[in-house]
């Protein structure tokens, strides 16, 4: 997500704090079957874990570069709230709920003049569903492979990233760019809900 709001941040450098979202995104995801990456690295849960760590660095990355270009002050940071809930949409996936609330941090934006804040909320869902389109293509090309369920498990990944980014509430990537640019965030999440919602 990219944020202007005010949260809790924990300040700490700024690859650390994105090492940690990494493996929290993956566990809010996948929750306790993470664990089966010992077992099985090149399996769906090695996927996922690749996923959010491509996925998710690209999705932050993006919102941050596109900041700057802007001319703002952009940093990732992770955020209390966020990363608590993060960590328990995990413990809720390891019983079987559908649904994953994957927000460890944002992106901090300070801007001193103008900036179109749609085209950095857009900028890493995005990279999201390029990557989920890449990975969902490849995965239908593999066929019933040794490829196949990591393929799946790096699509999933990045396509719940976008999905879940572009829903149309505050402060969610989707809020912002809904608001400014409608056709854009409809095409934007209906490429993520079919990434998100079927199979290769």
């Amino acid at each position: 997500m990219a944020l202007t709001v005010r949260d809790r941040p924990i300040y700490t450098d700024e690859w650390k704090a994105l090492l940690v979202a990494v493996f929290s995104v993956a566990f809010g995801f996948a929750g306790i079957g993470l664990l089966n990456v010992a077992y099985h690295p090149l399996g769906f849960s090695g996927g996922v874990l690749a996923g959010a760590l491509v996925g998710f660095l690209a999705h932050e990355l993006a919102h941050r570069e596109t900041a700057r270009r802007q001319g703002c002050i952009a940093g990732f940071v992770l955020s209390q709230f966020g990363l608590a809930l993060t960590l328990a949409s995990g413990v809720l996936r390891s019983i079987g709920v559908p649904f994953a609330i994957l927000s460890p941090g944002y992106v901090s934006i300070y801007c001193s003049g103008f900036a179109r804040d749609d085209y950095v909320a857009a900028a890493g869902p995005a990279a999201n569903v390029a990557l989920a389109a890449a990975a969902w293509i490849a995965a239908r090309l593999a066929g019933h492979t040794w490829a196949y369920p990591f393929l799946v498990g790096f699509a999933a990944m990045n396509a719940w990233l976008a999905f879940f980014n572009l829903l149309p509430f505050s402060p969610l990537d989707g809020s912002k760019i809904v608001q400014r640019s409608p056709l854009a965030w409809l095409v934007l999440i209906a490429l993520a809900s079919v990434f998100a919602f079927t199979n290769p």
